[in-house]
């Protein structure tokens, strides 16, 4: 029998919110989970250092929610989508395509860095070298120096991913089986400018869970990649958010206890051990970026793929 919005009381509860054992309609649930969004944004003052925000925008559904919810909230700011091309054939250009129609469709300008006219390689060519057996590292690497690079040739004030719930607290847990903690520290919701950068970091779907962003988008049809990457997920990364899928069945409020205790307990402790102000860094001669060295660990491994393949470097 249909169940009535346990929020408006008017339209049926399509969408289940487990953790809050409510039924929402799509209004209602659109509204819920807006409201997080904008309460997220405005606690850590996310868009509070500028005006001009850069979009990580994959194609894939957590960026393309955050585009949409962040124009919707905040209309007067100025965005751009920045896209990566990793030059995997046809995914790359479903991804591309689903990426262009949403900014087309919000009125956002879309800026492409394609990874074989920026860099001269693309993600396939890693597969024919030593770092082909983790081809998804390699890409994580090289998907975060180019977002970087491409922010900081375009002057954005602030850089918005859409790094959600179940992200944080998996690479969360991995760093702290590994002993990472300035990778843990890495993850809090907003990170100052670190030189030569000159934006800040910022995540403001960090504490929306995944399943409700897949809802949010397939209820109000946004375009998102409809292909998987044929080189797969990491299948570590993969097992842990299981582990945290498994525990919430048991304990469904879990997810939240522990953003809360990281942001409450941990980010304090580690805000006083780890500060990027007190880091020596140079000025890699290759790309711009901030680096340990003359040249950057990317801007390295991009020179040594290079030369397995036969190019120029």
């Amino acid at each position: 029998m249909p169940v009535r919005c346990s929020r408006c009381k008017e339209d049926y509860g399509e969408i289940y919110i487990r953790y809050m054992r409510q039924y929402l309609c799509l209004n209602c649930f659109n509204k819920f989970f807006e409201s997080r969004v904008k309460k997220t944004v405005e606690k850590y003052r996310m868009l509070d250092k500028g005006s001009y925000i850069g979009i990580g925008l994959s194609g894939g559904k957590d960026s393309a929610a955050l585009l949409t919810v962040l124009k919707k909230l905040y209309p007067e700011k100025r965005y751009i989508a920045i896209h990566l091309h990793h030059g995997i054939n046809e995914y790359s250009e479903d991804s591309y395509e689903k990426a262009r129609l949403l900014a087309e469709a919000l009125d956002v300008e879309l800026h492409v860095f394609k990874y074989e006219d920026e860099i001269g390689i693309t993600i396939p060519d890693v597969k024919r070298t030593k770092y082909g057996r983790k081809i998804c590292s390699t890409c994580g690497f090289i998907r975060r120096w180019a977002l970087a690079k491409a922010a900081r040739e375009l002057g954005v004030d602030i850089l918005a991913t859409g790094h959600n719930l179940d992200d944080t607290l998996e690479v969360m847990l991995s760093s702290f089986i590994s002993g990472d903690y300035r990778s843990i520290y890495r993850l809090k919701p907003v990170l100052p400018p670190f030189p030569p950068n000159n934006y800040w970091k910022v995540k403001p779907l960090i504490n929306s869970p995944e399943y409700e962003i897949l809802l949010y988008v397939s209820f109000n049809r946004i375009p998102v990649k409809s292909l998987n990457c044929p080189f797969g997920d990491d299948a570590r990364s993969m097992r842990r958010k299981d582990i945290l899928k498994y525990w919430e069945e048991k304990e469904p409020m879990i997810k939240f206890q522990l953003f809360s205790s990281f942001t409450k307990k941990l980010i304090p402790i580690l805000d006083r051990i780890y500060e990027d102000g007190d880091l020596e860094y140079k000025i890699c001669k290759i790309c711009g970026g901030p680096s340990s060295s003359d040249i950057c660990s990317t801007c390295r491994r991009i020179n040594y793929i290079k030369n397995k393949i036969g190019l120029k470097v």
